[in-house]
């Protein structure tokens, strides 16, 4: 039972339902494959009631932000640091003044 911990392959899923459509028992087939016996009664359950022996998607904690809303938040801020490294160096130009451009993103985030 060298395997605690690690997830239970597809070719093993498909050994544990062959082994038991050929009636092996729950510990016959854990000796067999390496697994306790409530692993390979879990992976039956999830068999018959699924019809798959594909592993079912985790559940968590969902992202804060889709994709789509992730790379409409980002591009702005991006072309914020653009625009605002573009009237650094214009004001280093026209004035011949220092300005940095974080100083220059403040204000454009100030001034909305």
């Amino acid at each position: 039972m060298d395997l605690k911990g690690k997830e239970i392959t597809p070719e093993e899923r498909k050994i544990i339902i062959k082994l038991r459509n050929e009636r092996k028992t729950l510990r016959e087939i854990g000796k067999i494959v390496g697994r306790t016996h409530s692993s390979i009664l879990r992976v039956i359950n999830n068999y018959t009631s699924s019809k798959s022996i594909i592993s079912k998607p985790r559940s968590g904690r969902p992202s804060k932000l889709t994709p789509v809303k992730r790379d409409m938040s980002s591009s702005p801020y991006v072309r914020l640091q653009y625009v605002a490294s573009q009237i650094a160096n214009d004001v280093r130009e026209r004035f011949k003044k220092t300005l940095h451009e974080d100083t220059t993103r403040k204000f454009l985030k100030k001034a909305g």
